[in-house]
């Protein structure tokens, strides 16, 4: 639930504003080969459920140089599974404009964002375990793992395909 200290896990992002508890101003930087986007966005917590440990986020993105936007939905429950925490995430993306165009093959944004949650959830575990080895900030290799400045697209795309050739063949 804490938005400003989980962003920098997330691949590309960074946040511009706290605007209050449940509104933020960001953006997300995507390298896709030699192009690269921009996109700013108000991403809101629409609800919020601490008994269930449950969220739902809602952003709206648009790319600096009018090359699209989108609208994404991503709602999340927190459980208990063994000692630790597992994270369910649904997402919803709506793509518009050229960007739209970018992901039209067949599956590609769907194992883009699974490789985007995946890497997300990697930097988020080193984080949380970064600050559970030593309370307070995290350790400096932490940190620059963290900061990536462009999700590198292609290499999801890479992977993502790879992953769906490895389903079709077992």
């Amino acid at each position: 639930m804490d938005i400003p200290a989980i962003v920098p896990c997330f691949p590309g992002a960074e946040l511009v504003e706290t605007v209050d508890a449940d509104s933020y101003k960001g953006r997300v930087t995507v390298k896709l080969g030699p192009l690269t986007m921009v996109f700013a966005g108000n991403l809101r917590i629409e609800t919020r459920d601490e008994a269930r440990r449950s969220a739902t986020v809602k952003a709206t993105w648009t790319e600096a140089r009018g090359r699209g936007n989108a609208i994404t939905v991503t709602r999340f429950v927190m459980r208990e599974h063994e000692g630790g925490t597992v994270v369910d995430v649904d997402s919803d993306v709506q793509l518009a404009g050229q960007v739209a165009q970018y992901g039209r093959g067949a599956g590609m944004i769907s194992g883009v964002s699974e490789q985007l949650i995946s890497r997300f959830a990697e930097n988020l575990r080193a984080h949380i375990h970064a600050l559970s080895a030593t309370p307070g900030a995290p350790r400096a290799g932490e940190q620059a793992a963290l900061r990536q400045t462009k999700i590198p697209v292609l290499e999801l795309l890479w992977k993502a395909l790879v992953e769906r050739l490895k389903r079709i063949i077992s």
